[in-house]
């Protein structure tokens, strides 16, 4: 991980033993008396700290030096057929690691309905994804995570005023890039379950005024066309001219 990210902001802080962020300091960064290390706050910013103590109980002590704001999220947000659980390990990992700012699940028509029932989504490991995905990306954002029972339930909780597009290798006439507007803002992506969209949904997408698109001749695993597509999109919209290196 590139950076400790944690959920309250402090000045000065002491990471328990049982902690997996102490045995990351300790075993992998080698830490010692006045190493420097990167922290952040989640949504929040991110600092530069200083090891203060480490005592031979295997804690961590810490003191924030400095710090200054971390990359805002993508104004992109996803819309996701609920995937195997493997699948969905990756997926939430992935696009963490990208800034987007929310992504929500659906239980698709021609998806599998154990896959809501899984350890990942009951015992709440997913969390655990996107933070980690953060993480590896020096950001503090963790995107929001909601689950709807079907997909109409899940378009209209979408906002209205974002560019909403699906994806379709079957039945889209024009690549993502085409179909988004060059003056949109913000973006909303869907993807169908493994088994690609139904008929049905695909009437009820374009129905509530959904365009469809594709990504090119080829299918796609589903967290290869999720990052794809977040990628096409920031562009598009230009999320992502300014640089967000670090003053620290």
């Amino acid at each position: 991980m590139n950076l400790l990210l944690f959920e309250e902001a402090f000045e000065q802080t002491c990471i328990d033993s049982t902690d997996t962020r102490a045995a990351h300091l300790r075993e992998v960064l080698k830490v010692e008396l006045g190493s420097l290390v990167f922290v952040g706050f989640v949504r929040g910013r991110r600092a530069r700290a200083k090891v203060t103590e480490l005592p031979d109980d295997g804690s961590v002590h810490l003191e924030v030096l400095a710090t200054e704001a971390a990359p805002p999220p993508l104004p992109v947000a996803l819309l996701m057929g609920l995937p195997r659980p493997h699948t969905a390990k990756r997926l939430l990992f992935e696009t963490a690691s990208m800034g987007i700012s929310r992504i929500d699940f659906f239980e698709a028509e021609k998806g599998e309905p154990s896959y809501a029932r899984s350890s990942l989504w009951q015992d709440e490991a997913w969390r655990e994804r996107l933070r980690l995905g953060a993480e590896q990306s020096f950001g503090t954002h963790i995107p929001e995570v909601a689950m709807y029972p079907d997909l109409q339930t899940a378009l209209s909780a979408q906002n209205p005023q974002a560019a909403r597009l699906a994806l379709d290798n079957y039945e889209s006439g024009a690549s993502l890039g085409e179909q988004i507007p060059a003056e949109a803002k913000e973006v909303v992506l869907a993807f169908g379950p493994e088994r690609g969209w139904s008929s049905n949904e695909r009437d009820t997408l374009q129905r509530n005024g959904w365009l469809l698109a594709h990504l090119g001749p080829y299918v796609l695993r589903s967290e290869t066309a999720a990052v794809a597509a977040v990628s096409v999109a920031a562009s598009r919209i230009q999320a992502w001219k300014v640089p967000t290196g670090t003053q620290l």
